[in-house]
């Protein structure tokens, strides 16, 4: 499907995302070119699924002219709109449970089919975890990984200057439109990200504001996209502990930074030791003869998606169509 369709039924009031997944698993799938088609695609699923709703001609119609213009500013704007199963799909993050109906791109969109690690934390670290973070983001982008975080204050922004340090590309999630930047301190370090072969990406269209519940729904992106997750520094509770959630429902490596003894009593430092008590890291990072093990634990995980993929010749459950970059 198109994503002029799905970006109508998104912007279509009352419409929600369970019922655009619904909408999306049906075969054979509808493409509509208009609004009357789009209301006929919702009446086919009312039928099969029930209680389906259909929205009304006035509805549709505000929807598909919505889509068009975002569809029109994203191309301005050489943002990507990229939906299904094609070439470009981020193969991993087509693996989750739950996938983006449509994901939006600025820069190289070729970076999310690489072999990436999303390396991750809180947004007031120590200053052993900013130095940390920033290590590793270069020395994972030395080794040919691209560096996938959420381009927040703290851990996020070390990491991704770690890979812009050793001029490795880096992929930022953000939760929000591609329109805006936030924390806005760090439109500097978007700049540079693309303008050294990474990318921006979010699920939320050109327009789309900041929502609390938009920042743990694009956790599962940033490690959906990941052959692991690396938890640089972190609380008990937080943003971070959403993404370790994720990283254990979708099957990926989860690594957990082993602090040194005299940062132990930070309370930045705690969710790193919950996670080391509770045995729930694939690797506990102690020393850099730890990566090793990191890239035995990714490749592993990396050979099990394949084979997924493989065995289901590469087909998504839910959506069945092909590259669309801003076509109607």
């Amino acid at each position: 499907m198109r994503p002029a369709s799905i970006l109508a039924m998104e912007k279509i009031p009352k419409i929600g995302q369970r019922t655009i997944e619904k909408i999306l698993s049906m075969s054979p799938l509808a493409n509509p070119s208009n609004p009357s088609e789009l209301i006929e695609m919702f009446k086919m699923a009312n039928a099969k699924f029930n209680r389906i709703p259909v929205p009304n001609n006035h509805d549709a119609t505000i929807g598909w002219k919505k889509a068009l213009e975002i569809l029109e500013i994203s191309q301005q704007h050489n943002i990507k709109i990229i939906s299904g199963n094609g070439p470009y799909y981020p193969k991993y993050l087509s693996r989750i449970s739950n996938p983006p109906a449509l994901l939006h791109v600025l820069g190289n969109i070729n970076a999310l089919n690489k072999d990436c690690i999303a390396i991750i934390g809180t947004r007031k670290p120590t200053n052993f975890g900013i130095a940390a973070a920033r290590k590793f983001g270069a020395l994972f982008a030395e080794m040919g990984y691209v560096v996938v975080s959420g381009l927040a204050e703290g851990i996020d922004s070390a990491a991704h200057l770690g890979a812009l340090d050793a001029n490795g590309e880096t992929v930022a999630v953000l939760a929000h439109g591609l329109d805006s930047i936030y924390p806005s301190k760090n439109k500097g370090l978007a700049d540079k990200i693309i303008e050294n072969n990474g990318a921006l990406v979010s699920e939320y269209p050109w327009g789309t504001g900041i929502n609390r519940s938009y920042f743990v729904a694009r956790d599962r992106i940033q490690s959906g996209l990941s052959l692991g997750v690396f938890v640089i520094e972190t609380d008990v509770k937080g943003g971070t502990m959403h993404t370790v959630k994720f990283c254990e429902d979708q099957n990926r490596t989860l690594i957990v930074l082993q602090h040194p003894f005299e940062f132990l009593d930070q309370s930045k430092t705690l969710g790193n030791a919950h996670l080391i008590k509770e045995e729930r890291a694939s690797v506990v990072f102690e020393n850099d003869e730890d990566i090793d093990l990191v890239k035995i634990e990714l490749n592993r995980v990396k050979d099990k998606l394949s084979s997924y993929q493989v065995k289901n010749n590469n087909h998504s459950p839910r959506i069945q169509s092909t590259l669309d970059i801003g076509v109607v």
